[in-house]
């Protein structure tokens, strides 16, 4: 009995030899190369060619590929591939592939500096993707999901990452989605490249920019990613809307809408540069389309429209008060008002060569009220504004007695005035000449109202 198990095992490995024997001049042979690029070839509807194959029997038959690219030019390079087959690839017409391991995947056309892995398998034209990791410079993000067709590249993902590049997520996409060209040269696919990818991340880096909470539906086909339902913590506050990027060209162009609410003035311009001019918290609606690939050049490429209003806040180097009330004469009070405490500054802002300007220029506050137009350079804080400040009654009391006496409105003086310099070191100007002529003129016509009314009732007396 001992001499047949000894034979058994014998005939056994022996059998083990010459199947992996088998294995490898089979499945590893030239003739299996060729059929897989082929296969390969056809599923993605770009040319591959496969450096080395080597195959293993144990635990499964497996096809180990090395130094595979993809694309005519070359678009994609995959370190390695290791493919999982059946028992009958050793023996049919075609290789029939189960699962799918890819290592040290890397974009060549693009020129980024980014890899991903991937472990899968595959049923038909169908692949289920159980781990993704896609890793740049910065950003690493992990996720899973299903391709729904290999041949059009369709699918639906979701990812995850604990810091997220928006600069390398776009050149991801744009690297990963072929060109419009070799996209329009694929007959018969309806659709050559789509996926829509669920995403968050707790940290978000945009620029020099970084942010927290992003939620977004990434939808990338050739030349286009958009992010759509996106939604992120700024400067204190939030952003909703969407995010477009045509990244067909060498230079990305972006186009941002959506609202923006409780953003932190303060910490906004400290960011761009032109830290301690104004405080408050910013909410509006935004518009914007800039090309470029880092923050520095979208901001100085940006155009667009910004509906905006600063609520509950100061402008601490603009003591516009004191300036236009002893512009008439000493106050009479030992208090002037705060002069740079607001509740409402907003207006309708155009975007262009980084300099907010806008023509409804507004500004409330508990002292007086300004209606007029200005303009804001974001990068270094410069200010040029011009508006007519209507002072409260209570500031009125305290200006001269002709200019109490012909008020404009309301029994409100309104001063005309320029602010200029920066935001950090303001040059106010207050026309008291203007307003003085102002109040002259309204004197004439009050006194031309009151011959006038004069004269209709000697008429309708003398009449009676």
């Amino acid at each position: 009995m001992r001499r047949w198990l000894i034979v058994a095992f014998a005939v056994v490995l022996l059998g083990a030899v010459g199947l992996y024997v088998a294995a490898g001049r089979v499945v590893g042979s030239d003739l299996a190369r060729t059929q897989l690029e082929q296969q390969l070839s056809a599923r993605l509807g770009q040319p591959v060619r496969i450096g080395a194959l080597s195959a293993n029997l144990f635990p499964e038959i497996a096809v180990d590929l090395r130094e595979v690219s993809i694309g005519n030019p070359e678009s994609l390079r995959l370190g390695r591939i290791k493919v999982l087959t059946g028992f009958r690839a050793l023996f049919a017409d075609t290789i029939d592939v189960r699962e799918v391991v890819v290592s040290d995947g890397r974009p060549t056309a693009s020129g980024q500096a980014f890899a991903f892995d991937l472990e899968a398998s595959v049923l038909g034209d169908r692949l289920d993707v159980k781990s993704l990791t896609a890793k740049g410079p910065t950003t690493k993000i992990e996720g899973k999901g299903t391709m729904t067709s290999i041949a059009n590249l369709e699918g639906a993902f979701e990812m995850t990452s604990d810091l997220l590049d928006l600069n390398e997520l776009i050149a991801i996409g744009s690297a990963l989605a072929p060109s419009s060209k070799s996209s329009a040269a694929r007959a018969g696919a309806a659709s050559p490249m789509h996926f829509v990818v669920k995403t968050s991340a707790p940290r978000v880096r945009f620029g020099t920019y970084e942010f927290k909470d992003l939620s977004t539906t990434i939808d990338a086909a050739p030349s286009r990613v958009m992010l759509d339902n996106l939604a992120l913590g700024l400067f204190g506050g939030t952003f909703k809307g969407r995010l477009d990027a045509d990244t067909h060209g060498a230079i990305p162009l972006v186009r941002l809408t959506g609202a923006i609410a409780g953003l932190d003035v303060a910490d906004l311009m400290k960011h761009s540069g032109a830290a301690g001019g104004i405080t408050g918290r910013l909410s509006g609606t935004v518009s914007f389309a800039a090309s470029g690939s880092d923050g520095g050049a979208l901001l100085r490429t940006a155009k667009g429209t910004i509906a905006a209003v600063v609520s509950d806040g100061s402008m601490p180097k603009l003591d516009l008060v004191r300036t236009v009330v002893l512009a008439f004469g000493k106050p009479s009070g030992t208090g002037g008002g705060s002069g740079t405490q607001f509740s409402r500054l907003g207006g309708t802002f155009a975007l262009a060569g980084g300099t907010l300007r806008s023509e409804d220029l507004s500004l409330r506050s508990p002292d007086f009220d300004t209606d007029g137009r200005g303009s804001l350079a974001i990068g270094s804080g410069a200010v040029d504004a011009r508006a007519d400040v209507v002072l409260s009654k209570e500031l009125t009391d305290q200006a001269g007695t002709d200019l109490r006496r012909y008020a404009q409105q309301d029994g409100r003086v309104v001063v005309p005035a320029t602010v200029t310099g920066t935001l950090g070191q303001p040059r106010i100007f207050v026309d008291v000449a203007a307003a003085a002529r102002r109040a002259f003129s309204n004197e004439i016509k009050r006194r031309a109202t009151d011959f006038i009314g004069g004269l209709f009732k000697k008429k309708k007396g003398g009449g009676s």
